[in-house]
């Protein structure tokens, strides 16, 4: 097929090329909908190549050129046909998002795959990849399946490598389409919280209900995606709840969702605050959300509650209303944080992640691409802040 010639379209290409970002989000999303089913299986192909497909044109690369960035940052000169339309920040993004792994819980993940909502979710997704055959959803189960049982768990390479065919192809305006449909980037600026009502926020917490229903947990996370990007990484006894997205307001609805599952958490930590000062939601509607979270989290059995202060931004983050909220208003949250903190009679935690501020700002050196997460120094600062806070 011949090569477009794409030199006057560079603005065009790069927004279209964009979705390279949701892919991340995508294959990170099925694997909540996808089982173990055979331990022993292996493709009879493998991915080679991953092909994106626009119109009648398509350019292709290697999956072992993402490997060799992905681990040593080398730079082919087919990847650098796609970097060279992507910023410097969105190169760093893309870069991190290669190094996500997800660890999968079996017996939660096979009680997932035979609900509706997973079944949905991944015929919409195989629609983004263009096959000869009819055979998209089994071929997302195989790679799933594989690249879960892989040494490194499943992330993005893993499963391009365990696709079960020579070349994945992208349709990139259906994947954009796609996106779109399982919200996986705001609409709106500021976006607001209607995390409850999309597929996707439905699929994790049913995940969480299988993988926790009846267990007895040391320590429970609640939280944003900062808390979310540490995976469940403090140790046994201990699971991580944290959703991307997530505020007081759908919190809220999280824990309403988990309580019949009889989950049971002796310690809970609960850190939200930048999202609903990103959202808007005013300083009365946060103090009740964060209120009625903590009543919640009571009836999950916890003796001892742990209140994390709204994680602030870069200084040039907090001016650019697309990625958060201005730090003076996280100012803000964590004041009406500290006046339910002292309602309540628990603490709010201010000192144990001052270590990541530095005049009311996120420390450049400690924050992620976009200004607003923590780059992996950061989020071991917050873990080890997190184990010393719940003594584990």
């Amino acid at each position: 097929m011949t090569k477009p010639r794409w030199g006057g379209r560079k603005k065009t290409l790069r927004k279209q090329l964009g979705f390279m970002r949701y892919l991340r989000h995508l294959v990170l999303s099925i694997c909540s909908c996808i089982v173990l089913l055979m331990t022993t299986t292996k493709p009879c192909f493998a991915a080679e190549k991953i092909v994106f497909r626009y119109g009648v044109f398509e350019e292709s690369l290697p999956v072992a050129d993402l490997r060799k960035y992905a681990q040593r940052q080398e730079v082919s000169s087919d990847l650098q046909f796609f970097l060279k339309f992507f910023s410097r920040e969105e190169q760093k993004e893309f870069h991190q998002a290669l190094q996500v792994k997800a660890s999968l819980d079996i017996g939660a993940l096979d009680k997932l795959l035979n609900t509706e909502l997973a079944k949905e979710i991944l015929s919409t997704v195989s629609q983004g990849i263009a096959r000869r055959d009819q055979a998209g959803v089994q071929a997302l189960d195989a790679a799933v399946i594989i690249g879960a049982n892989s040494q490194e768990g499943l992330g993005i390479i893993s499963f391009l490598e365990a696709y079960p065919s020579q070349r994945l192809v992208i349709n990139v305006p259906a994947v954009l389409e796609i996106a779109s449909k399982l919200n996986l980037s705001p609409i709106e600026i500021p976006p607001k919280d209607n995390l409850s009502s999309t597929p996707l926020w439905q699929l994790e917490v049913q995940y969480q209900q299988f993988a926790t229903q009846g267990k007895q947990f040391q320590a429970c996370l609640f939280g944003d995606s900062v808390t979310a990007e540490m995976g469940n990484t403090l140790g046994k006894g201990t699971f991580n709840f944290a959703l991307n997205g997530i505020s007081g307001i759908s919190l809220v609805e999280q824990l309403k969702l988990l309580i019949p599952t009889k989950i049971k958490c002796e310690k809970a930590v609960i850190a939200i605050g930048g999202n609903d000062a990103w959202y808007g939601l005013s300083d009365s509607l946060f103090a009740n959300k964060l209120q009625d979270s903590i009543s919640l989290v009571r009836s999950l059995g916890s003796n001892q509650i742990f209140l994390i202060p709204a994680f602030y931004s870069t200084v040039a983050a907090s001016k650019d209303p697309s990625i958060s909220a201005t730090n003076l208003r996280v100012d803000q949250i964590n004041a009406v944080m500290n006046q339910v903190a002292i309602k309540n009679h628990i603490p709010l935690e201010l000192q144990q992640v001052q270590s990541l501020n530095e005049n009311n700002a996120l420390k450049d050196d400690l924050s992620s691409e976009d200004g607003a997460h923590l780059n992996n120094e950061g989020i071991n600062i917050y873990r080890q802040a997190l184990l010393k806070i719940l003594g584990i």
